[in-house]
């Protein structure tokens, strides 16, 4: 390796979230952030931080995820630098692929919008550790009020709150609810239904927001949320609706999976 122009190495990768406080690093607790940024550092030299495209919460995995971090290096070999980070990695952490881009280019901000998968096991054969076992789901009904997520909304209602900065006003290109056989997810393989995948694809999301529509999509299909109790929170975010946003109602991490992170790829040019 020898030096080049600033730039960036961008990097997609995949994660399984069980045993890891997320992707954001915290004192005394093992992060994503943490084993990428040592494997970097011990394969290329890099002291760079990388740059994420979406923050994952404790427990949430990653089946596709995308960095970048600033070098001053030049990385031609990108097989080579892919088969290093990998033998670096802990078996729960796999790059998929690794390739140069110019220093304007940025994880955050390059990306055009993300798919969240959420997986429901409806019998008993699927891992607890991958899917949130439900019972007794009106289908129907969870597909209608999907519909409602979708489009340009305030989800603040959705949203973990605090002192988030900027606007809760994202929007959702498309909301599904299908009901599956089975489903091949990284690191564990296929997963055995009957499953019922439950996905967002939108421009961005806020924190807690995809597992707090889930937790009203079944509440909803369970019988014990009005359809309306829904419409209402997204017309009126301004006014506290505790029947959806309170925290006993968001649904548990594991079933939750960043599946797809689509970026502009002609910032890599």
């Amino acid at each position: 390796m020898t030096k080049s122009g600033r730039k960036k190495l961008v990097i997609e990768l995949q994660y399984l979230g069980t045993a890891y406080d997320g992707w954001q690093p915290q004192p005394n607790q093992s992060s994503v952030y943490d084993v990428v940024a040592d494997a970097l550092h011990e394969t290329t030299g890099e002291t760079h931080g990388p740059v994420v495209a979406g923050r994952t919460d404790k427990g949430v995995h990653a089946a596709h995820q995308l960095i970048s971090v600033r070098t001053d290096r030049s990385h031609d070999d990108h097989a080579a630098l892919v088969a290093a980070l990998n033998a670096a990695l802990p078996k729960d952490v796999r790059v998929l692929s690794a390739r140069e881009g110019p220093a304007t280019f940025h994880a955050t901000t390059s990306v055009r919008h993300k798919t969240y998968a959420y997986y429901l096991a409806l019998g008993h054969a699927a891992r607890d550790d991958v899917a949130w076992r439900v019972e007794g789901l009106d289908l129907v009904k969870m597909r209608a009020c999907a519909q409602r997520f979708v489009g340009e909304h305030d989800y603040k209602v959705f949203s973990a709150g605090g002192k988030a900065s900027g606007t809760t006003v994202r929007t959702i290109r498309a909301a599904v609810v299908e009901e599956l056989e089975h489903v091949d997810l990284p690191f564990v393989g296929r997963v055995q239904g009957p499953l019922v995948r439950v996905g967002f694809e939108g421009d961005g999301f806020l924190k807690h927001q995809v597992r707090r529509m889930v937790g009203a999509l079944v509440r909803v299909g369970r019988g014990d949320l009005a359809e309306s109790v829904v419409a209402e929170a997204l017309r009126d975010p301004a006014t506290p609706r505790p029947e959806v946003s309170s925290r006993a109602f968001r649904a548990p991490a594991h079933g939750l999976w960043l599946e797809r992170v689509d970026f502009d790829g002609s910032a890599l040019r």
